[in-house]
């Protein structure tokens, strides 16, 4: 048997993770005191980059908004970003801030 060790050159946070949210797919969502929001794929192991916050907004809390079709729960293409700067954020798991309000 062969162990491979490699390090990969995949985005991740330079410093203190503040929040994370998992969908019903194998996706997770993380947001970092950097700004920069991740999506991980549990399944392929693919880390990306989808946006990042602007210059001295940090994340506090990241919530899923729950989606149910015909009974069934799927996934969500939104969830909440609350920052530090008052206001919370309605983002797509593309990263494209849909809307954005004052607490």
């Amino acid at each position: 048997m062969k162990f491979k060790v490699s390090i990969g050159k995949k985005p991740q946070h330079d410093g203190m993770v503040s929040c994370v949210g998992w969908t019903v797919g194998d996706d997770l969502f993380s947001c970092g005191d950097e700004g920069a929001i991740l999506k991980w794929n549990n399944k392929t192991g693919e880390t990306a980059t989808i946006t990042k916050l602007p210059e001295g907004v940090y994340p506090a809390d990241m919530a899923w908004f729950p989606s149910n079709v015909g009974g069934r729960q799927s996934a969500s293409e939104l969830f909440v970003l609350g920052t530090t700067d008052g206001k919370f954020h309605l983002v797509s798991k593309n990263g494209r801030f849909e809307k954005s309000v004052e607490a």
